[in-house]
């Protein structure tokens, strides 16, 4: 199945000032649990904080690629 997490960043600007954006991206997982714990690694060795904002149910089927 695939879930669609919001990841919500913090990071300081090249002038100091702290910003933060939030993304969204799609995790193939087994559950809602497996799919934040994917983005807690994915995220684990980068400088900025972040928080997992939100995971749902993606109704995305497949993912077809060449």
């Amino acid at each position: 199945m695939y879930y669609t997490a919001r990841v919500q960043m913090e990071f300081e600007t090249d002038k100091g000032a702290t910003k933060k954006k939030t993304e969204t991206y799609l995790v193939k997982a087994e559950s809602v649990t497996h799919a934040e714990a994917i983005v807690h690694e994915k995220f684990k060795d980068y400088t900025f904080d972040f928080e997992v904002k939100s995971v749902t149910q993606s109704r995305i089927v497949d993912v077809y690629s060449e």
